[in-house]
């Protein structure tokens, strides 16, 4: 019975934990008219209640402690998932961040950001993160 009670509390946590596809299609990104400087701006600063992208993330090679560093990660980004381009894995990970797990991290990224961004600022964020290689 307690078993029973405990499945009954959590499971509308574990359901509002499980995403579905994003509201933002990857289709929907148009990497022609992306601007990296737009994008450098949105990683560095927060929005709304969602932190800063460099609030975990470091560009200069160490970690912050908290998430991987993103240096270089344009030069890795399309070797790490199998037929995922490295515009497709980085979008992967800042809409669905528990999808694609660095080896020695958790899943404690912010998993909201698509609430507060458009397909302009995702695209215009996966642009700069091309700058970084």
């Amino acid at each position: 019975m307690m078993a029973l009670a405990l499945i009954s509390l959590c499971l509308p946590l574990m359901t509002a934990c499980s995403a579905g596809p994003p509201r933002i299609a990857f289709a929907e990104l148009d990497f022609a008219l992306a601007d990296a400087g737009s994008g450098e701006k949105l990683f560095n600063q927060s929005n709304d209640e969602a932190p800063s992208c460099a609030a975990c993330h470091s560009i200069t090679g160490e970690s912050s402690g908290i998430g991987n560093s993103l240096a270089g990660i344009a030069s890795v980004a399309g070797q790490r998932v199998g037929g995922q381009s490295a515009e497709e894995y980085l979008y992967w990970s800042i809409l669905r961040p528990g999808r694609h797990l660095v080896a020695g991290y958790s899943n404690i990224m912010y998993a909201r950001y698509e609430d507060g961004l458009e397909a302009a600022d995702v695209a215009d964020l996966i642009a700069y993160l091309m700058t970084l290689s």
